[in-house]
């Protein structure tokens, strides 16, 4: 959810109970969707759908365990009003999530490159799956420098924009490669990519905003609402297609 770790006790209840019950819900639909991709993936009649079903239970349970971080605090504070070292937790958590949220995309990349045709030595472009690569090991490096000042309250705005620009360029080579997936696709249906492409464009549109600004205006943290819903968007079309 939210990026920011101010502010959290002036929120009307009613504010504090709607975002706490959100985000039990999200972390229970996460998990629950990780058992039911596990067991779609061992009843599954093709190599195909094993692969998919298998992964799409890692990237579920990559959010799920990084989001839980960051989440099981602020469902406290929510409800309490307050908690003991808020801050350290709080920013523990972000920190965590930044970087589950990395792997996440990685993940994405390997599933995405082997169900387009089934083929598994094939790779839709191997240039941009590289890059992708590369930049998600340098956002999880940046994310790791003490000058991100995770665990402080005013945090750092400059650094919040380096370590968010790898993570920008990895959305946008996302989007590319989902829809060249989309025309190149023999196993499942051109939707099904481009449902991915829409659900990723607008993951990021809503969080960067609030990564970048959330900690000046608090109020753009409940963008991570829309944003975290995307998460589920995506989850249901892996479990559904």
């Amino acid at each position: 959810m939210s990026t920011s770790n101010t502010n959290e006790n002036k929120k009307p209840l009613g504010a504090r109970l709607g975002e706490g019950f959100f985000c039990i819900f999200y972390l229970i639909f996460v998990f629950t969707a990780a058992i039911i991709l596990r067991s779609k993936g061992i009843n599954a009649s093709s190599d195909t759908a094993k692969y998919r079903y298998g992964l799409g239970m890692m990237m579920a349970l990559i959010l799920g365990c990084g989001d839980a971080f960051h989440l099981i605090p602020r469902i406290i504070v929510n409800f309490k009003g307050s908690l003991k070292h808020q801050e350290i937790f709080l920013g523990a958590g972000n920190l965590i999530s930044s970087i589950s949220m990395t792997i996440y995309y990685i993940v994405m990349v390997v599933m995405c490159d082997t169900i387009v045709t089934g083929d598994y030595n094939y790779e839709i472009n191997h240039e941009i799956e590289l890059a992708i690569i590369i930049l998600a090991i340098i956002r999880i490096f940046l994310c790791l420098f003490p000058q991100n000042k995770w665990f402080k309250k005013e945090g750092s705005k400059i650094w919040a924009i380096i370590r968010n620009v790898p993570f920008a360029i990895i959305g946008i080579l996302m989007i590319i490669l989902l829809i060249k997936a989309a025309g190149i696709t023999t196993i499942y249906s051109k939707v099904f990519y481009i449902q991915l492409a829409i659900s990723v464009f607008l993951s990021f549109a809503f969080y960067l905003p609030v990564a970048i600004w959330g900690r000046e205006k608090p109020k753009l943290g409940m963008l991570m609402i829309p944003k975290t819903i995307c998460y589920i968007w995506m989850l249901l079309v892996i479990l559904l297609v």
